[in-house]
This record gives C-alpha cells, structure tokens and sequence, in this order.
C-alpha cells in the first residue's frame, strides 16, 4: 500500500493522541450505535422487544395442556406436571451464566442469531417429544435458548438508546416477560382445546422462526466493543500495522476474556449488595406474579366454579394492568429523567422511582385479591386485584431493569443476567408453596403474607434510593 493512502487511513481511524489505538472516528461517526438513524435504532428495539414477548408466553401458554399431556402419556406424576412447565422457567436462569459471556466476547448479534435458531429447533423437538423425558429436556433447552433476548435485550437498548431517551425502549423490551405470561393461558387454552397440545409448540415454533428471520435480516452488531474489534481487524489489513488495537481492548485472550465474563454476574452478586438486593427483591416479585399464574386458575375454579376458558379470560385483568403500568411508566419515565438531566441531578438512583410506587401498588393488589376471594366478592373484584398486581409488577421490574443498565453500563449485560439467574430461580421455587400457603391460611391470609414481603422489598429500594449512590461509591465492584 502507497505510504499516503497508509497516512490516510490512520490519520481517519485511529486516535492521534494514543498511537496505535482504534477508536470512533469522532462523535458521529456513523459506525457508532448510537448515531444510527431513528429507524433503525427502533428496528432493532421493537425485534428485541417482540422476542422478549414470544419467549415468557411459552412460559404460560403450556399450562392449560398440563392435564391433556398427562393423559397422553399414561402418568399421574404431579411432580412430572409441575416440572414440565416451571423447567422452562429455570431455564432462563441457566442461560444467562452461558449468554452474557458470549455476548461480550463475541458479540450481541452472534449470539442472538444462534440461541433464536437453537430455540425454534427445541420448540419443534418439544412437539415431537415421544415421552415426558424427552418433552422435560426440550423444554429445558427452550428456556435457556430464549434466555437470550431477556439477559442482553438490555445491554443492546444501553447501545443504542441514550439515557434520556431509554424510558420507551425499556417499556418495549419489558412488554413481553410482563404481559406474554398474562395472556399465555388463554392462546393455550383455547390451542389445547381446538388442535391439542402438540400445536401449542408448533405455534411458538413458526412465530419465533419468522421473527429469527426478521433478526438475521434486520439487525446488526451493537456492541461498540465487538465493532471497534472488527474495525481494527479491518485497519490491520489494509494498513499492515499489526500493533493496531481497539480503545475497547482490554489487552486479554479470548479465553481470559470468556471465564472474566462467565465469573463477572457471580462476583456482581456477592460483592454488590445493590445488586444482591434488587436481585433477590425481583425474585421475589418474580415468584408472587407466577405464584399467582399457577394459584388463581385454582382459586377461581374453586370458588366461582369457572371453567378452563372462563379462567383464561380472567387473565384479562391482570394483562390490562400491566399495559397501564407499561403506559404509566412510558409517559412519566423519560420527562422525569430528562428534567433531572437538565437540572444537572440525574443519577442512576432516579431509575428507581417507578419501583417505589410499584411495591405498595403490588401490596395493595395482593390484599385486595385474597381478601375479596376470602369473603365471595364478586368474580370481578378479585380479579380487579390481579391488575393492581400487574401494574405494580411491571413498574417494579421495568425500573430495576433500567437501574443495572444506567448504573453498569458497559457490563449492563452481565449485570442484568445476574438478576436474571436470581429472578428466575425465584420464578420456578415460589409457585411451588403457593398451594400449601392459601391451604394453610386461606385467600386472605396467604395473599396478606405476600403483601408484607413485598412492602419490606420496597422499604428496601427506598433505602438504596436515598443511599445507593453513597454505596456504589464506597463499594466499586472491579473487574
């Protein structure tokens, strides 16, 4: 190469004040995220938000067929049943510990491009499972495949929506583990009833396969990390400088990179105790919202002699209460963030302002759905309850979401599939004593227990929203 086309090209694409060192060509340049066009930036938001909706409703939409599926394969095992629907939940505990290293190695679009494909392979093996330890199984690897979208669905919105503007983004990316679970029963319901079980998972299949289609054909890499390491490999070639190295090198091998990103969620867990807190706090609101999709078909059945349809539609509620709470939070959360920003006061603590309303709210919907189940109110009352439960749930969660992206930043992803891991195990555990808990101590009490312990889980985000940013500044988390 001529020595002037060689001085071009490192004259454009490498920082002058540190040689060597491949950088953004500037603040807009166009290889940057965060420069893309609006089109595409919500492109890629709405493909990341429609994944995180297909993936909790095959949490849910399997629920309906439990007894169908039984019946089928000659079995009476009820820890068979429970264990065929809540696996797929500790499947996305599982896939985190494996996604997030991969994604800051590799790559976001990599790893979303073969976890999409893995997903839609173990979907279809799930319909043509030939016994229930085949259908265990293929439901695990479902769970943890579409762990993906969930765990770094939130570090793709920290690369390309800038913190003022992420309040939308974050109500598309939590649209679907907050509302697919709420409207999952009645697709299944009525998918068991009409073609049988087998289609509930060839449904989910040719739905997740055309929207891996529209993934591979409309995104591109996100990570500023995986970029700059492409651009420098580019540079190497048609500079032949092979010193070149990305600002975002860490100067580590591939492996030291891979067991850095594998041990990071665990080390996040156990020396930050913000994120052990708000971890185990979405554990727990996690589990109380699956403890009521497990519980609720029981108790209307029960006590208002619903059918399987009827019980369905009594989802409804709960799926109308987290679309206010998804509306509430999209209106509010950015004008909020943006008038902190231009009063020189926005910290990541001021994410947690929905989540402060959110606990008493999910309290409240706790007391008003067990106590009017408690004394036969009418059907319409206890489900009135259920979308209190939801709005609360989602401007919980939604809010938690977005402090580990704003506070971690360029380790969102690792951040949020710590939380994700805790979540999940939180999601598949609880369920579990929700029957002997409303057996022990009925609708009220039992709904009056969970009430307290998520009022203490928001005395416990106040604390951190008064002191959180003393604590992170007194306990960094190195990596």
């Amino acid at each position: 190469m001529p020595a002037n086309e060689t001085t071009r090209l490192l004259h454009e694409h490498i920082d002058d004040d540190t040689e060597g060192i491949v950088d953004w060509d500037g603040p807009d340049d166009p290889e940057n995220p965060v420069n893309w066009s609006t089109s595409k930036t919500w492109g890629h938001v709405a493909i990341v938000g429609l994944l995180t909706f297909l993936v909790p409703l095959g949490a849910t939409m399997f629920a309906p067929a439990i007894q169908q599926v039984m019946r089928d394969f000659e079995s009476t095992n009820e820890v068979i049943a429970s264990l065929i629907v809540s696996i797929y939940v500790l499947g996305w505990g599982l896939g985190p510990l494996i996604v997030a290293p991969l994604s800051e190695v590799w790559g976001r679009l990599a790893v979303y491009t073969g976890s999409n494909l893995l997903y839609v392979v173990s979907t279809a093996a799930c319909a043509l499972s030939p016994g229930l330890g085949s259908l265990v199984v293929f439901r695990m690897l479902a769970g943890t495949m579409g762990s993906t979208p969930l765990t770094i669905g939130g570090g793709t919105i920290s690369d390309l929506v800038p913190v003022q503007q992420r309040g939308l983004a974050l109500s598309l990316y939590m649209f679907g583990p907050i509302l697919g679970p709420s409207i999952g029963p009645l697709i299944g319901g009525f998918l068991t009833e009409t073609l049988g079980w087998r289609w509930i998972f060839w449904v989910l299949a040719i739905v997740y396969g055309c929207m891996t289609l529209a993934q591979v054909m409309i995104m591109r890499e996100t990570y500023p990390a995986a970029i700059l390491q492409a651009k420098t490999k580019r540079l190497r070639q048609e500079t032949g400088l092979p010193s070149l190295r990305s600002k975002l090198d860490k100067g580590l091998s591939s492996r030291q990179v891979i067991v850095q990103a594998i041990v990071r969620p665990a080390r996040m867990t156990i020396m930050s105790t913000i994120n052990l807190v708000l971890s185990l706090a979405s554990a727990y609101v996690n589990g109380v919202v699956f403890l009521l999709l497990t519980t609720a078909p029981v108790m209307f059945q029960s006590e208002y002699g619903f059918s399987a349809k009827d019980v369905g539609l009594a989802f409804v509620g709960f799926g109308l209460g987290n679309i206010a709470g998804l509306a509430v939070f999209s209106a509010t959360s950015d004008r909020f963030i943006r008038k902190r920003a231009a009063e020189n006061r926005l910290k990541p603590e001021h994410r947690l302002v929905p989540a402060l309303v959110g606990a008493p709210l999910l309290a409240l919907g706790l007391f008003w759905y067990g106590w009017s189940a408690q004394i036969h109110a009418h059907w319409a009352v206890p489900i009135i309850g259920t979308a209190l439960i939801g709005a609360g749930n989602v401007l919980f969660n939604t809010a938690i979401i977005g402090y580990l992206i704003d506070a971690f930043t360029a380790h969102a992803a690792s951040a949020i599939a710590a939380n994700t891991v805790i979540r999940s195990v939180g999601g598949t555990l609880l369920p579990l004593v929700g029957r002997n808990l409303y057996a022990a101590l009925g609708w009220g009490w039992g709904s009056s227990v969970l009430a307290f312990l998520a009022l203490f889980c928001g005395s416990a985000l106040v604390y951190l929203y008064v002191y959180g940013e003393a604590m992170r500044s007194k306990h960094p988390v190195r990596f």
